[in-house]
């Protein structure tokens, strides 16, 4: 999968671009996001992201909504404890 990095500083930051993409297009229509935060954990969870991106990514994606709500950081929290369980 395609990733950036979305700052020129030396600490590991990356956003999904598949993901990001997605959201963009949703953020310029209906704004929802369930389905691509869904599909992101799912990738998240098998190991295909890592949990680290993820939270990057989700963020960019806080950012294109222009708030958070409860389901943004469910699914924050859920990538922590997995990122917390590989150091």
């Amino acid at each position: 999968m395609l990733i950036n990095p979305i700052s020129n500083q030396t600490s590991f930051r990356a956003v999904n671009q598949k993901y990001y993409q997605w959201a963009k297009k949703e953020a310029n229509g209906c704004k929802r996001f369930g389905e691509i935060l869904e599909q992101l954990r799912f990738d998240v969870a098998w190991g295909d992201i890592h949990p680290r991106d993820g939270i990057d990514t989700v963020n960019e994606i806080i950012k294109l909504n222009g708030s958070t709500d409860s389901g943004f950081e469910h699914i924050l929290e859920g990538f922590r404890r997995r990122l917390a369980k590989l150091k």
